[in-house]
């Protein structure tokens, strides 16, 4: 209670945040643990957890995936939204930092490519971070990889960074747009699998702030690749000693497509392009 009287929208307060939970999955025998905050009291007394603290996932299996796309499939095993407080609001949250995990499949990998292919992987994820911004339009441009950074765990190696509102193509930006955006850690799972935990920003939430709950929960990340893919990503170090990660990215120079919504009496999909953005990054062996 004590935090919470003297939170202030600069410093807010999260229930939970000394007080994280440990999350469990079993992805096809490798092992993910990671803590999260243990969410926001208020809200729990009416709403329970949306995904189980220990959980298994078949990353094999095409059937278990909620969203496919040409060049991704997508399942999304976690999510819990975390609300922060601020003292003038009272228990009314001022903001939420949606966790979430998902696994990707990749099914637009060229023979020869693999995601344990560090140099394939960045590849990937480029496509993949396409796929999320100009591939996908919608109400606000995006600039990414921002604050692009690599690290290491175990076997694996993790890249972290965030997907922004593009300000430049806001009539008139405030302070409050530059808040709302996305970080994504991500690393490979398999040869056509990744591992992707996302944190995304919405309210009135301090950059300052979601730093230090993204950097808690990032910390806490331990991956352990089942034997069968410890083997592969070997053969794959012997194949390609050289082949690794850059270190810095500037973001990508995206031309975003012009789109409108659709005509719901015609028939149309929801987003119809009137004129192609730039097309997706081509994987290179």
């Amino acid at each position: 209670m004590l935090k919470l009287l003297s939170a202030t929208r600069k410093h807010p307060f999260l229930p939970g945040l000394d007080n994280p939970q440990a999350v469990f999955m079993d992805l096809s025998c490798s092992q993910l643990v990671f803590n999260v905050p243990a969410g926001n009291e208020c809200e729990r007394r009416y709403k329970p957890l949306a995904t189980p603290l220990i959980s298994q996932f078949d990353i094999y299996n095409q059937r278990g995936y909620e969203f496919t796309h040409e060049g991704f499939s997508t399942a999304c095993l976690f999510q819990r939204d975390l609300d922060f407080f601020s003292t003038p609001s009272g228990i009314k949250s001022i903001g939420t930092i949606s966790v979430s995990v998902a696994v990707d499949r990749v099914n637009c990998l060229p023979n020869g490519m693999t995601c344990l292919n560090p140099n394939h992987f960045e590849q990937v994820m480029l496509r993949l971070l396409h796929r999320l911004g100009p591939g996908n339009p919608g109400f606000w441009k995006k600039i990414a990889p921002v604050n692009w950074k690599v690290f290491c765990r175990n076997e694996s190696t993790f890249v972290m960074c965030e997907m922004r509102n593009d300000l430049d193509a806001i009539l008139r930006p405030t302070p409050y747009d530059a808040m709302q955006y996305t970080s994504l850690v991500m690393t490979a799972l398999d040869e056509q699998h990744l591992l992707r935990i996302m944190f995304h920003n919405t309210g009135y939430v301090p950059d300052a702030f979601a730093a230090k709950v993204r950097g808690q929960i990032s910390r806490s990340i331990k991956l352990n690749l089942n034997e069968n893919v410890k083997r592969k990503l070997s053969a794959s170090i012997s194949k390609w000693p050289n082949a690794k990660i850059s270190e810095y990215r500037e973001p990508e120079n995206w031309a975003y497509p012009k789109w409108r919504r659709e005509f719901n009496d015609i028939g149309e999909p929801k987003i119809v392009v009137a004129k192609l953005g730039s097309p997706a990054p081509e994987l290179k062996v």
